[in-house]
């Protein structure tokens, strides 16, 4: 089975404090519609590049699009892996995370860091790894899946929206129903 575990973007949704609000606008051109989208790049769920907090780090369209194996809302061995939670963390819970080699952290919170604190933020992006905000994880159990996490590639940015997957198995990847195919 696949689970979206992306927050769905419309006009309202609640974004950082002093960041630009979301805007879709949509326009008729004869027998077409076309939508312009106006907010920030950190907007719903979104990556965070290194170079958000960094000047020098890496921008988004230098990050390749993530699918690796990842521990949701558990505990356990996350070498190589995403760990997905449902909370913030501390600078510290960060640290122990990079020595344990994860290669990407997501969260359900607007930040991963805790109030006012950057220091998560400093930590993960500085060691190079992504940071993915915002997710919606509230009808997932807790276990072992495969994410699948796609950025938009923007020169130079240092963030993007991202459309977040999860897989409870390898198979599902491949042999989930495809509407216009016969195989």
């Amino acid at each position: 089975m696949l689970i979206d575990i992306t927050r769905t973007m419309h006009n309202g949704m609640k974004v950082w404090p002093g960041d630009t609000p979301f805007k879709r606008e949509t326009k008729q051109f004869g027998d077409f519609t076309s939508s312009s989208v106006t907010m920030s790049l950190h907007t719903g769920t979104h990556m965070d590049a290194p170079r958000h907090r960094f000047e020098c780090g890496k921008s988004i369209d230098e990050i390749f699009p993530v699918i690796v194996p990842a521990l949701v809302k558990k505990q356990g061995n996350p070498t190589g892996r995403a760990v997905l939670l449902d909370r913030p963390v501390t600078a510290l819970q960060a640290e122990e995370l990079v020595k344990k080699g994860i290669v990407l952290i997501g969260t359900t919170s607007m930040s991963i860091d805790y109030g006012e604190s950057l220091e998560a933020h400093a930590v993960l992006l500085g060691a190079g790894i992504p940071v993915i905000e915002n997710l919606e994880l509230d009808s997932v159990p807790p276990g072992n899946y495969i994410v699948m996490a796609f950025p938009l590639k923007f020169s130079e940015a240092d963030g993007s929206p991202v459309r977040v997957i999860l897989a409870e198995n390898p198979q599902d990847i491949y042999s989930f129903p495809q509407e216009g195919r016969d195989d």
